[in-house]
């Protein structure tokens, strides 16, 4: 299994022998998506198809969807290709949504329900019938990730992880400050900023793994499944973990900081 890796500089890739090679840029990348063409999202270059920018603004997350690649840059606004297909920005200003480090942006959506879900980094939780007509409903936090689990949405906050079956009722299940959700089947992994980084669940309750390692960074999504019991973590190594035996595997002695770790 391949897997790319975005960097605090530049974007890489794994095999299955545990080897990298650097793929492009010496620039901090958020998300990459290789399908034909090579897509970068880069909070200080913007959105690149290729060697061409798209778009100026930060990009922080790409989604492909029913063919389609879309840039989630901050405003919060989507881009398909050099096409604005919707500026969340007045939202932003009316509501106080807040990023220290530059206008708030979506940092994570999918499919839920029927509807469109997105998360925003700080602001609210956003649910549309299709991407064009995301809104904000009452739910707000400092948002990550999400995961789609049978008939509940988990959302990966900086104050703990978040339950909900309707979008109107939400459970914090766990505290701590997550980044990342992984489904490997029949347990839940999530990844927090600790030197235990990770935690197993079924959504409801959550234990930590008693494993150390290399402390990940704000805004790192940083853990890809393997298998029904092992995962990949990435921060400034990665590693191969066996989350039931408790045992981690250096495969990778040294990378920039990760931002994202996702399938190739």
């Amino acid at each position: 299994m391949e897997f790319l890796i975005s960097t605090k500089n530049g974007l890489y890739k794994t095999n299955e022998k545990g080897e990298i090679s650097k793929v492009c840029c010496d620039f901090e990348i958020q998300d990459a998506i290789i399908d034909k063409e090579l897509y970068i999202c880069s909070p200080t270059d913007g959105f690149i198809i290729n060697d061409k920018k798209i778009v100026e603004e930060g990009c922080w997350r790409l989604w492909k969807y029913e063919g389609k690649i879309f840039a989630l840059v901050e405003g919060p606004k989507i881009y398909e290709k050099e096409n604005l297909v919707l500026d969340l920005t007045k939202y932003a200003n009316e509501m106080n949504w807040y990023f220290p480090h530059g206008p708030p942006h979506i940092t994570d959506i999918i499919n839920f329900k029927g509807k469109i879900i997105a998360t925003v980094e700080e602001g609210n939780l956003l649910v549309g019938d299709n991407i064009t007509n995301l809104r904000p409903i009452k739910f707000s936090n400092d948002m990550h990730n999400l995961l789609k689990k049978g008939d509940s949405l988990l959302i990966a906050c900086a104050d703990g992880i978040y339950i909900t079956k309707d979008l109107e009722t939400f459970r914090k299940v766990q505290k701590g400050y997550f980044h990342a959700l992984e489904d490997l089947g029949n347990l839940i992994v999530a990844s927090a900023l600790s030197r235990t980084p990770i935690y197993i669940g079924d959504g409801y309750n959550w234990k930590n793994v008693n494993i150390e390692l290399p402390k990940s960074t704000f805004g790192s999504t940083n853990i890809a499944k393997l298998d029904d019991r092992r995962i990949l973590y990435s921060s400034t190594s990665v590693y191969e973990i066996d989350i039931l035996k408790e045992i981690k595997n250096q495969i990778i002695k040294e990378i920039p900081e990760t931002r994202r770790i996702s399938r190739l």
